[in-house]
């Protein structure tokens, strides 16, 4: 996950001089500054600074390469650069260690400050909204907030809408079904460009790689229980390991759910989060494509609804428009959102052990720390 907009002074990662090198061979002759990026969890970033440019150098991390083929990466990374969806990647190394990639000056957007019982007092009329919002502009990473399938549920019945069966459907409450749903028509505003990306994305070529929810979670799955197998990991790793397998029978009934809604895969970047897109003369661009490939398209729109600060009104014309007429989900897709939601926090708590395993004692235990922020967002009812 990164932030481009939020630089530090060079301290992390590899020195200084140790970079140089690397920089030469990548072309970059003339160095002048070198920042190290924030908002990585696994991978280092640096802006690179040059007299004709500035560009980002990423150092890709060993234990990411269990969750990615770097060849796949790059296909898709091209793909979306051809696109102008992403930052055009101008040079590899050898050992497919460094990646050197154009740097786009992410944006600011304009953002209303409002607590979430103050949304609900808006999205519900009973303050004015135009008089009530204060106005400020912020980088999109500032859009950042974990949201559990209860949450968008919960946010969903708050407006008279129950994602249920075939269609969405009113509320018995009176008052609700007749609430009309104050929709957000700013063309620049958050939810626009989010639902004009993923309409984007949703149009591209799948490439020869592919992956299913279910394929997924086996294949997370058996690598947690290699790792548990033949690794002397720590109690805290351990205990952790039990809470997912506690959960196996509701993961399996919420890849049925989305198995069943699903006609045919398509392009999916699969980490949608506010750290990974980018933000320029308005319109979103993407960045970090390990986990790019072929899946469910409700991928796609779980990471964006799980990960982004947005009203259950926008939520609510974001997952509208963007299963409307969807060619590769049946129109049932809509009541599977909240399984798709959910599996991205499995997916989350199962990168979170599967890094801890990989890393070092000192690191490992701010992967278990990932674990705990994620586990609770899952839902755990039977």
């Amino acid at each position: 996950m990164l932030d481009v907009n939020a630089a530090k002074p060079y301290s992390a990662g590899e020195s200084f001089n140790a970079l140089l090198p690397i920089l030469k061979r990548a072309g970059l002759e003339q160095v002048l500054s070198i920042c190290e990026l924030s908002g990585g969890l696994s991978n280092h970033n640096y802006k690179i600074t040059t007299p004709v440019g500035c560009y980002v150098l990423r150092v890709n991390a060993d234990a990411a390469d269990s969750f990615c083929t770097r060849e796949q990466e790059r296909f898709y990374w091209q793909q979306l650069a051809q696109a102008k969806l992403a930052p055009a990647l101008l040079w590899v190394s050898d050992d497919e260690r460094y990646y050197l990639s154009d740097f786009i000056e992410s944006g600011l957007i304009e953002s209303a400050v409002a607590s979430g019982a103050e949304w609900a007092a808006i999205e519900h009329n009973v303050i004015d909204s135009e008089r009530f919002q204060r106005k400020r502009f912020i980088h999109w990473p500032a859009l950042e907030r974990q949201t559990s399938a209860a949450d968008f549920v919960l946010g969903q019945s708050s407006l008279g809408i129950l994602h249920h069966g075939d269609s969405q459907q009113a509320c018995l409450n009176p008052e609700l079904r007749l609430m009309p749903i104050q929709q957000d028509k700013h063309p620049n505003s958050a939810a626009n460009l989010l639902l004009e990306l993923l309409l984007q994305l949703r149009e591209l070529p799948t490439g020869s790689y592919a992956i299913s929810i279910t394929e997924q979670w086996q294949e997370y799955h058996q690598q947690m229980l290699a790792y548990q197998a033949s690794l002397a990991l720590t109690h805290d790793w351990s205990e952790r390991v039990a809470k997912l397998l506690g959960i196996q029978i509701n993961v399996k009934h919420w890849c049925d759910d989305l198995a069943a809604c699903l006609i045919k895969p398509q392009f999916c970047h699969r980490d949608l989060n506010p750290h990974n897109l980018l933000l320029k003369n308005n319109r979103l661009y993407c960045i970090d494509f390990e986990y790019a490939t072929a899946s469910h398209p409700l991928c796609e729109l779980a990471v964006v609804l799980a990960t982004h600060a947005l009203t259950p009104a926008q939520q609510n014309e974001l997952v509208t428009q963007y299963l409307s007429q969807h060619p590769y989900v049946t129109v049932h897709a809509v009541a599977a959102v909240p399984a798709a939601i959910d599996m991205y926090w499995v997916f989350a708590c199962y990168w979170a052990l599967l890094m801890a395993a990989q890393t070092e004692p000192s690191r490992s235990a701010d992967y278990l720390a990932w674990f705990d922020c994620f586990w609770p967002l899952i839902t755990q009812e039977s």
